[in-house]
């Protein structure tokens, strides 16, 4: 009996965890040059083989055969405060919960024998989160510990229509995993909560369009579109501690990634400036209900996630025939309530600072890399059970990449 009661209450305890998890927006800089300016304007191409990774029908810009390849380091910096509570939840903020972690893409460009065609391939992490807050800190029942991952590789095409119209397509072969640890709360407060756990993956496809249209030689357009992906997330749900030993139990969480559609601006003032311009919109309120079912008991829990919005804007330079520079801006909408709000992500609104620089070393190879500092907001989180924000929210993103020519 004591058993069944702790399998309910953990089931419906990481189904409310489970939403914040899979709202986090998409990753929107992947290592690439445009990092430097914030990724403003990348859907209007990058002029090498990375520009597939945010707008396939870019690819016919690419001359020749081009191998592009990036890593680097996220680094967060993530601290609750917690403003107020009872006895029985403690008033431990959690610690320093930032865990940090690798990043990298790759991608590969070439026309396919005519003028017309243009193909390739590409991997990159689409989206990720990573916590990992002290065991009696006042929200471990919705956490403890959060790894989210999802990535993808991409065969891509794309076609010239007429001189200045492209479009192109990708289809996304794509990896999930989700991590979850929680305390499950118990009636006797004097007795140790139990620990539960989570750990599912899934695969699938998913795609992404694409057209970009050069006006002239000095300015061109270009828009995607992402499709939802909607990872089913199959494992087990264990719980461990306290009198009920350890079961586990076969769990199902299925979680939506929201469709997104970025619009990109390249202009070229002269031969030395150019000014780019992103805007976007994240489909977030199609995320809904977070769905956890086991082997005989299920959950449906609203998560009242809003759609978000997407602004950017850079600066590139020029110097001379080998070095340029570049800088930039963006903004992301909020994407939840304080009163929704769940500690696996705490994501408000978030601004990111770039600066970056590449060096053509030869015809035929080019370095480059890229420091992003991203504001991530207060986080607040107000709830009947507890409150407070994240004093310290914030991540640097430090980038290198190389772009070879065949």
């Amino acid at each position: 009996m004591h058993k069944n009661i702790l399998r309910c209450a953990a089931a419906l305890a990481i189904c409310h965890a489970s939403g914040a998890s899979a709202g986090g927006l998409w990753l929107n800089t992947l290592g690439d040059f445009s990092g430097g300016r914030a990724s403003a304007g990348a859907a209007a191409g990058t002029d090498d083989a990375a520009t597939i990774l945010h707008n396939p029908a870019s690819a016919t810009r690419v001359q020749n055969r081009q191998l592009f390849a990036s890593g680097g380091a996220i680094l967060p910096d993530v601290k609750f405060k917690t403003e107020y509570s009872n006895e029985r939840y403690g008033y431990g903020n959690g610690g320093d919960a930032a865990v940090d972690s690798p990043a990298g893409s790759g991608a590969y460009v070439q026309d396919l024998g005519s003028d017309k065609w243009s193909g390739g391939v590409y991997f990159t992490g689409l989206a990720g989160a990573g916590l990992e807050y002290d065991d009696d800190w006042v929200g471990r029942h919705q956490a403890t510990d959060v790894e989210l991952l999802v990535a993808a590789v991409a065969p891509t095409i794309a076609y010239q229509l007429t001189d200045q119209l492209s479009v192109g397509a990708s289809v996304q072969y794509w990896y999930a995993n989700l991590d979850l640890k929680l305390k499950v709360p118990r009636l006797d407060p004097n007795l140790a909560e139990p620990t539960a756990s989570i750990n599912g993956d899934d695969t699938g496809f998913g795609y992404t369009l694409g057209a970009m249209y050069e006006l002239t030689d000095r300015t061109r357009f270009g828009i995607s579109y992402q499709s939802e992906i909607q990872p089913n997330f199959n494992g087990d749900l264990k719980i461990k501690g306290a009198e009920a030993g350890e079961v586990a139990v076969s769990s199902s969480t299925k979680l939506n990634m929201a469709e997104f559609v970025r619009f990109g601006m390249h202009h070229a003032m002269d031969d030395k400036w150019a000014v780019e311009l992103s805007l976007g919109w994240d489909n977030w309120s199609q995320l809904g209900n977070v769905l956890l079912a086991t082997e005989n008991r299920g959950a449906s829990i609203p998560t009242k996630w809003k759609d978000t919005y997407h602004y950017a804007w850079g600066v590139q330079y020029q110097l001379d025939k080998r070095w340029a520079f570049t800088t930039g801006i963006s903004y992301d909408t909020n994407p939840v309530s304080a009163h929704y709000r769940n500690a696996q992500l705490p994501m408000d609104r978030q601004i990111y600072y770039a600066v970056g620089t590449r060096y053509q070393m030869s015809d035929t190879f080019t370095m480059g890399g890229y420091i992003n500092y991203a504001d991530l907001g207060s986080a607040k989180i107000s709830n009947p059970r507890f409150g407070g924000e994240y004093h310290d929210n914030s991540m640097v993103q430090l980038m290198v990449n190389a772009t070879w020519t065949f």
